[in-house]
């Protein structure tokens, strides 16, 4: 407990408007202090922890989702002699849709707040396994293989309970490994009927095959034909080591492809959102944000790049006083891939005609780092299989 809590509260004078400003004060710092050991990156935690004094005591509310930062708070007023009303909710709620979900559509928004208009903060694909936290007004706070908490819409998502989770994770799935195809009502090819568009890291559920195609079903159960050569079986594919080539050449056929904050598809991406595409393809999950990929991989001496980076190394920028804003992928030669503006290649050659004047702050090796903080392979992943 911070020496200023304990100051606050010895300065407390019962029934005092003094006493009152200080109980808060300290209430407000125990919220800070306990928010900061649990809860440090609200990215990848719930915390919304607010207090209000009413009649002297502090009405607690706000969401968490660790019980022991909960009971952390509670402890700490309780050695302060604080008089609190706990409304504090431990999310996952009881009366969610469903502990978990499975991402119906080729590609669904995760929003920053529960209304259809707020801020795009992410997306997640066909298959993704979500584990729902809190559901309100036609959307659902979920949380992404990758740690990531967002509202997606309810009509995005396959609601299913701890036994049917099991089962999708023992059935035969397929990948889609084309950047882009589609899902036809009939294994024919003139004069087809789509039932839905698919992407690249799309999951679906293998039903049977027809000739050049799989039969297939969506998470929601909607049942078509995908042809054989662009979609892999999925424990295959989540086998396959580390290979750049697969990264880059899934990296590249994005080419041009239009920049979206928020974005992480091979339809449209952030700067982020495309490089972890990029790796998806080849089986692995990095963190979701610029800022949280660079604490991630083996460092590698950003200005030493002539020498010691390797393809698939990234590669941060940002401001000069050290704030990640931006990341890209060194494909080899002093050539880096990324979306900014739309996906292209750049150099970090100053000399280079398609330099561009960045302010590169580091660079992280993943290969060799799969299974280390942040990095994780689709095979060992307790959602997949």
């Amino acid at each position: 407990m911070s020496l200023k809590v304990l100051l606050m509260a010895m300065s407390m004078a019962a029934g005092s408007t003094f006493g009152i400003v200080a109980q808060s004060a300290a209430v407000v710092d125990v919220l800070k202090e306990v928010k900061a050991e649990y809860a440090p990156d609200t990215r990848v935690a719930v915390w919304s922890v607010m207090a209000k004094t009413v009649d002297g005591v502090e009405v607690l509310t706000g969401d968490v989702d660790n019980q022991s930062a909960k009971s952390d708070i509670l402890a700490r007023l309780d050695k302060l002699n604080i008089k609190f009303e706990d409304k504090i909710k431990i999310l996952p709620e009881a009366t969610v849709k469903g502990p978990w979900a499975l991402v119906s559509i080729s590609v669904a928004c995760v929003r920053g707040a529960a209304a259809s208009g707020a801020e795009l903060t992410s997306q997640a694909i066909m298959g993704t396994p979500v584990r729902v936290l809190k559901s309100e007004d036609g959307m659902s706070m979920v949380q992404t293989p990758d740690e990531y908490i967002g509202y997606v819409t309810d009509n995005s998502l396959k609601f299913i309970s701890e036994e049917e989770f099991y089962s999708w994770k023992k059935a035969d799935r397929l990948v889609v490994t084309e950047l882009e195809t589609s899902m036809y009502e009939k294994p024919k090819v003139d004069n087809q009927t789509i039932v839905s568009d698919l992407l690249l890291g799309n999951i679906l559920v293998k039903k049977g095959e027809k000739g050049k195609y799989y039969k297939v079903a969506t998470p929601d159960g909607r049942e078509g034909f995908v042809l054989k050569k662009h979609a892999a079986a999925l424990e295959e594919w989540a086998n396959q080591t580390y290979d750049f080539k697969t990264i880059e050449k899934n990296a590249r056929k994005m080419m041009g492809r239009p920049y979206l904050w928020g974005g992480m598809s091979a339809k449209m991406a952030d700067c982020s959102g495309f490089v972890r595409t990029s790796y998806f393809s080849n089986g692995i999950i990095l963190q979701r944000d610029a800022s949280q990929q660079a604490l991630t991989g083996k460092k590698v001496d950003c200005a030493a790049w002539r020498t010691e980076a390797e393809p698939g190394d990234l590669i941060f920028i940002g401001s000069t006083s050290g704030k990640v804003t931006h990341v890209a992928m060194y494909v080899g030669g002093g050539k880096y891939i990324h979306s900014s503006g739309r996906v292209k290649v750049n150099s970090m050659d100053p000399k280079a005609d398609d330099y561009l004047d960045y302010h590169f702050i580091s660079m992280s090796r993943i290969n060799n780092e799969v299974g280390t903080k942040g990095i994780v392979s689709v095979k060992n992943h307790p959602w997949y299989f």
